[in-house]
C-alpha cells in the first residue's frame, strides 16, 4: 500500500525520457485518470508510483493489482469487495475491496487490456458513478479514488476486435503517457546499465564496472525485456563475474554464444544485420511499415532501403 520509487529513480536522459517526466510532472497535479503504455518491462508501476508520489494524494495509499494474473472469478471481488456469504467460501464477516482500501489515494490497474470483458462494464460504472457496490450487496460506497492504469497492448485495435470496450478506452485513456522501448533509446542503455550495476554492487557487497566493450555491445542489442531484462542480465553479471571489470567475453556466463567485437566497423555491421532481421520478424508478424518505423524511430524510406538494399543481396548469392 506504499509507493516507493519517485521520478528521480527512473533511469535516462533521452529526448523521450523526458518528455515522459515532463508529462508525468504535469499529469501528478491532475485527479484525471491516466493510461500508461509501453513494452512488459519498461517500468510502466515504477512511473505511476512516481506520479503518485508526487500528486496531492501522496500521503494515501498506494493500491496495484494485475488484472491478468487474477481470475475473473476472483477480480471483481477484489476490487469491488463483497458482503458475507456472498458466495461460497466468502469470510462471514465480508471484505472490503481495493477500490475501498484505496479511498484517498491511487489504485494502479496493471494489464487493464486483459481485464474480461464483461467485468469492464462494472469498473465502466464505478469511474462514471464514483461509488462502488460489494458482491451481494445493494448499498452504494463513495470512493475517492484516483486510477492509473497500464497496458503493454494496443486498446484502439481491442477495441475493434471487440476485446476492449470503447467508452472505458476514453474513460481511461484521459491523459496518455507513453514508456518507449529500451531499443528506442539507445543513449540511455549506458547509463541505465551503470546504474542497475551500481544498486547490485550495493546489494551483494561487489565493486563491480562494466568495460566499454560491453557497453557497446549492449547499446546494439534489441532488449525485447526490456529495463526487467538488462536488469536481469546484469544481476547474473555481478554474481558470476570475480574480476572488478566486466567484459565481453564474461557474458558467456549470461548470454548464449556471446559475441566477439574485434572493432567498430564490424560491430556497425552486425548492428545493421540485426536491425534489418528485427524489421523482418515485424514485417512477418503482420505489421505495416509505418507501424515498424514508428517502433523502431526510424523513417519509412530507411526501412525501404533497408529491405531492398538485403533483397538485392540475397539475390545475388
Amino acid at each position: 500500500m506504499t509507493a516507493y520509487y519517485h521520478l528521480d529513480d527512473i533511469i535516462g536522459n533521452s529526448p523521450m525520457m523526458k518528455q515522459v517526466k515532463s508529462l508525468a510532472r504535469i499529469y501528478a497535479a491532475s485527479e484525471s485518470t491516466i493510461l500508461i503504455t509501453g513494452e512488459s518491462g519498461t517500468g510502466k508501476e515504477m512511473l505511476a508510483q512516481a506520479i503518485h508520489n508526487m500528486s496531492s494524494r501522496r500521503q494515501g495509499p498506494f493500491i496495484a493489482i494485475n488484472c491478468s494474473a487474477v481470475s475473473e472469478s476472483l477480480l471483481e471481488s477484489e476490487l469491488f469487495g463483497y458482503t458475507g456469504g456472498s458466495f461460497t467460501g466468502a469470510r462471514r464477516e465480508g471484505r472490503e475491496g481495493l477500490f475501498e482500501a484505496a479511498n484517498g489515494g491511487t489504485l494502479f490497474l496493471d494489464e487493464i487490456g486483459d481485464m474480461p470483458y464483461d467485468l469492464q462494464n462494472y469498473l465502466l460504472r464505478v469511474l462514471q458513478e464514483r461509488c462502488i457496490r460489494r458482491l451481494g450487496s445493494h448499498q452504494a460506497i463513495p470512493i475517492d479514488v484516483r486510477i492509473i492504469a497500464a497496458t503493454n497492448k494496443n486498446l484502439e485495435q481491442a477495441v475493434q476486435e471487440h476485446h476492449f470496450r470503447l467508452d472505458l478506452y476514453y474513460r481511461l485513456a484521459v491523459l496518455l503517457i507513453h514508456v518507449p522501448p529500451l531499443r528506442q533509446r539507445s543513449t540511455d542503455i549506458a547509463v541505465v546499465a551503470q546504474a542497475l550495476l551500481q544498486r547490485f554492487n550495493t546489494q551483494y557487497g561487489r565493486h563491480h564496472e562494466l568495460g566499454q566493450d560491453v557497453i557497446d555491445y549492449f547499446q546494439t542489442l534489441p532488449w525485447p525485456g526490456n529495463v526487467r531484462q538488462l536488469a536481469n542480465t546484469l544481476e547474473r553479471l555481478s554474481l558470476v563475474v570475480s574480476r572488478k571489470t566486466i567484459t565481453l567475453p564474461d557474458l558467456a556466463w549470461v548470454m548464449p554464444n556471446p559475441p566477439v567485437i574485434p572493432d567498430k566497423r564490424d560491430r556497425d555491421r552486425n548492428l545493421k544485420d540485426m536491425t534489418y532481421e528485427y524489421i523482418e520478424k515485424m514485417y512477418q508478424e503482420g505489421k505495416s511499415i509505418s507501424e515498424i518505423a514508428k517502433e523502431l524511430n526510424i523513417s519509412r524510406s530507411t526501412i525501404y532501403r533497408m529491405r531492398q538494399k538485403y533483397q538485392n543481396k540475397k539475390g545475388n548469392l
